[in-house]
């Protein structure tokens, strides 16, 4: 649950990484966005919205896609209740190995 806890986090605050930086960098440095808010300050927030969207849409795929599809956990390192799964389809013995899928 901690693995699921820190990877999750850690994906939350990449997502975020884009929509923070790029949008004031982007306004700052690209001569034709600076030029259109110097002429026009209305534009302002409709730029910066667009901006915002155009670069939660660039974090969010990279955030999904920093960790596998699937994954796979001792059985030592998971919780207790599924320390003691048995394999039914392989005479009983009990799993070494669990894996599941990030489920998206």
């Amino acid at each position: 649950a901690e693995r699921g806890v820190n990877s999750t986090t850690f994906s939350r605050a990449l997502l975020q990484a884009p929509v923070y930086f790029l949008p004031p960098l982007m306004m700052g440095a690209i001569p034709i966005l600076k030029n259109a808010i110097t002429k026009n300050p209305l534009m302002r927030v409709p730029m910066t919205t667009y901006l915002l969207l155009v670069c939660f849409g660039i974090g969010l795929p990279v955030s999904v896609a920093i960790f596998p599809q699937m994954g796979e956990l001792k059985v030592g390192d998971a919780e207790e209740k599924y320390r003691n799964l048995n394999d039914e389809k392989n005479g009983g013995k009990p799993y070494e190995v669990l894996y599941y899928n990030k489920g998206l």
